[in-house]
């Protein structure tokens, strides 16, 4: 404890009771024509095609692991392949929602959300910025590969989301031109430039991985936000509640001064389940 922090033992013992404010839950209520309003049709048009690319290669992943064969193509995957079918629109709509600042650490389950920040970086850079990205990235060693046969017609934002599938799928085929060489695998696939830090095959183990990068960005005043993903089945394990319970202590913004100043500002970081009540996929 520190000694900044004083403690009085008689108000320490008062008999008392200790009262929570209300948590909202489940209070979304916008309609249709609400929502019509704040996006463009350009914008709800690029988050149905994000979606799509989404669903098509988690589907494409699963005929390949149970049948061995997409749409003609034989061949035959023996690593693993967590799959988030049906969970499109909210890696889509978290995406959306950031930018190459943003850190996401996600799940075993998370080509979703790896696409899905992609997509949404590749949206917002410029082609000039998405272009150096991919030249530099390993000595363009994935982008010669993915210029010669997949070019995207001149196009370099269609180059770009040929560059993001490519380098994932890859991966996932543990294969020498994926972004990591194939070293991470499905459940270990990671494109820094574009915010996607390495996710994790231990269930909830990113949360606290996700903390500490938060408390860098609060620390050296970096930009951007930090998003821990995982699953409703992950909320019951310690390093998850420990994660929340760290976030959200007083010393964060009552003992830690910025440069010699204190500041309301907490954890620059968000805590995002997908509850779709499976846990282990049983239900």
């Amino acid at each position: 404890m520190p000694k900044s922090q004083y403690v009085d033992p008689g108000k320490a013992f008062e008999s008392g009771y200790i009262h929570f404010e209300d948590i909202p839950v489940c209070q979304y209520n916008k309609t249709l024509a609400e929502e019509k309003k704040i996006y463009t049709k350009d914008d709800f048009l690029r988050i149905y095609r994000d979606m799509a690319i989404i669903r098509e290669f988690e589907t494409m992943l699963n005929d390949v692991k149970t049948k061995s064969n997409y749409n003609g193509v034989e061949y035959n995957n023996p690593g693993p392949a967590h799959l988030s079918i049906g969970q499109e629109a909210s890696a889509v709509g978290e995406a959306y929602c950031l930018d190459i600042n943003d850190f996401s650490f996600g799940s075993h389950r998370s080509h979703g959300e790896i696409l899905a920040k992609g997509l949404s970086s590749i949206h917002k850079l410029t082609d000039e910025e998405v272009y150096d990205i991919m030249k530099e990235f390993l000595g363009g060693s994935v982008l010669s590969v993915v210029e010669k046969h997949m070019n995207g017609g001149g196009n370099v934002k269609e180059l770009a989301i040929n560059f993001l599938l490519y380098g994932a799928l890859a991966e996932i085929f543990a294969r020498k031109t994926g972004f990591n060489r194939g070293l991470g695998g499905s459940m270990h696939a990671f494109f820094i430039p574009f915010g996607l830090m390495p996710n994790n095959a231990i269930v909830g183990a990113s949360a606290p991985i996700a903390l500490g990068a938060a408390l860098y960005k609060r620390a050296n005043h970096k930009k951007g936000i930090i998003i821990s993903n995982c699953g409703d089945g992950a909320t019951g394990r310690g390093p998850v509640l420990e994660s929340l319970n760290f976030a959200s202590m007083d010393q964060i913004t009552k003992l830690w001064g910025m440069d010699g100043k204190f500041s309301s500002d907490g954890m620059p970081i968000l805590f995002n389940v997908f509850n779709n009540h499976y846990g282990m996929g049983g239900q």
